[in-house]
């Protein structure tokens, strides 16, 4: 059971790199990549509405239980366009390097959190996974230090706020899964969740900037009617619905129901980092340095060790069961 879990979030991540391709080659082509982002969420919304019309209502759980799970992914998926736009501001001002590999040491919390309050067992290979991943992180940040511009060091705050989002958006996307009555929640409305909430920040965030400076914002709409938008947008799409439906989520569930959702974020960090790293070095045919090559082998490394099964004690702590009662038992 927890092999398919691992091998699903591992394929999951790997696609993340997808996201990476298409939001760095878009906006070279004049498509704002807020753009590609609303789009893409209305396209999941789209989707996962007329696909939960067809998913069998009586087998739902109670209504307090869909209410807090459905909330928590809404949240989540609100938060995670908050993370990207405070890494993006950090990227406009310093060192994108160094910014990149301080947010993706978000994936550090949820490991932390597992073992404090949901019975993760901290056993030898897992640390020394989640370091070996630490260490990658570092490294790939060593490998581009621009200069901050101007001599401010505003970055700073930036690149440590959207380390902090990103820790919030993690633990928020695993925390259903500890709970029973909430991985009955079917994943297509989850995914729905998560994509209204991605959504809705998307366009409130559009639609402030619109305010603020109408003539510079409005232009970005000309691209809505370019193919390569809706190409883009449907190919980002068709991985993330598919495996948001059949791998993500019940990935995430069989994780966290073996005692290992805490590693969850870590498998999926490191398995997307690792098949961006080898399109760079064979679709972009980019020259790689020292410490890119080991970044990818302590990815490697790291993967291996989180992967490697622990005895979970089935106790739930004080914390767990708190939750439990408050919010996942049908009432």
């Amino acid at each position: 059971m927890m092999t398919f879990g691992i091998i699903s979030l591992l394929i999951v991540g790997a696609s993340w790199c997808l996201v990476g391709i298409v939001l760095g080659r878009a906006p070279k082509e004049g498509i704002d990549s807020r753009l590609v982002q609303l789009t893409s969420g209305l396209v999941s919304v789209s989707v996962s509405s007329i696909i939960s019309c067809f998913i069998d209502k009586s087998s739902l759980p109670a209504l307090n239980v869909m209410t807090s799970t459905l909330a928590i992914y809404f949240l989540a998926g609100a938060v995670n366009f908050a993370g990207l736009e405070a890494m993006a501001a950090g990227m406009q001002r310093g060192p994108n390097g160094i910014i990149w590999g301080i947010m993706q040491s978000a994936l550090i919390f949820p490991f932390i959190i597992g073992i404090l309050f949901f019975n993760v067992a901290l056993t030898i290979p897992r640390l020394i996974g989640i370091i070996a991943i630490v260490a990658a992180l570092c490294s790939f940040a060593a490998t581009k230090n621009n200069a901050s511009k101007g001599g401010n060091h505003t970055w700073k705050l930036f690149a440590f706020l959207s380390l902090a989002i990103m820790a919030l958006q993690q633990n928020l996307t695993i925390l259903p899964s500890y709970f029973e009555s909430a991985r009955e929640v079917p994943s297509v409305f989850r995914a729905l969740a998560s994509a209204i909430g991605s959504f809705l920040a998307a366009a409130i965030n559009i639609l402030i900037t619109l305010v603020k400076n109408y003539a510079k914002t409005a232009p970005i709409f000309k691209s809505f009617f370019r193919a390569r938008l809706w190409l883009y947008v449907l190919g980002m799409q068709f991985f993330s619905l598919i495996f948001s439906y059949t791998l993500f989520y019940p990935g995430m569930d069989i994780m966290a129901k073996c005692g290992a959702g805490a590693i969850c974020h870590p498998l999926m960090v490191g398995s997307c980092i690792v098949s961006f790293t080898l399109y760079a070095i064979l679709a972009l045919k980019e020259k790689t340095t020292m410490a890119q090559r080991l970044a990818l082998i302590f990815c490697l490394i790291g993967l291996t060790g989180l992967c490697f099964k622990a005895d979970e004690t089935e106790q739930p702590s004080s914390v767990r069961a708190y939750i439990q009662e408050k919010f996942f038992t049908a009432k």
